[in-house]
């Protein structure tokens, strides 16, 4: 059941801001959270790299925690009690960013959402693959593919359900 309200950029922020300590020294701010949209920015100065545009690392991990705040947002607006975490990922960098960073998630497909939230009712755990561009004013500067997996808390340690995730995509 989608239960939206209360579950916007506040939401998201007050979020972002407890559990991911990178954030405020980033200055990661959350620009707009809801069902057709989930943005973050960050401004350049505390992202500065020696050459004066943004930081490599400091544009991954924004790409990072957009997917990871929309699929946590997800969870709660369907009041799934889960965690999620990053699998795996690949990011392209297109352009220099010499400005403020704007990431956007690309929503994913009704069929791909419904798919993980069977396997996650089902099984105690479900993936689902994000993609997250960044923009700087209009330019796309980086593109984002994660990779990323949840499980629920109903008594599962969540390390072990984890190593068995990462051991079956060893597998492949």
């Amino acid at each position: 059941m989608l239960q939206s309200v209360g579950y916007g950029a506040d939401y998201l922020q007050n979020r972002i801001d407890r559990e991911i300590m990178l954030a405020k020294p980033m200055g990661v701010i959350v620009e707009t959270a809801d069902e057709t949209a989930l943005i973050l920015r960050a401004p350049l100065a505390p992202n500065a790299n020696h050459k004066g545009t943004a930081f490599g690392g400091s544009l991954y991990s924004l790409a990072v925690l957009t997917g990871w705040a929309w699929i946590t947002r997800f969870l709660a607006t369907r009041a799934l009690d889960a965690d999620a975490v990053i699998q795996e990922s690949n990011m392209r960098f297109l352009a220099p960013v010499h400005g403020e960073m704007r990431a956007c998630i690309e929503i994913p497909g009704v069929a791909d959402i419904d798919k993980f939230q069977r396997m996650l009712l089902r099984a105690d755990r479900g993936r689902i693959r994000l993609l997250v561009n960044i923009h700087q004013g209009l330019r796309l500067a980086t593109v984002f593919d994660g990779l990323f997996a949840a499980a629920m808390r109903r008594g599962l340690r969540l390390a072990t359900v984890f190593d068995g995730l990462f051991a079956a995509a060893m597998r492949r």
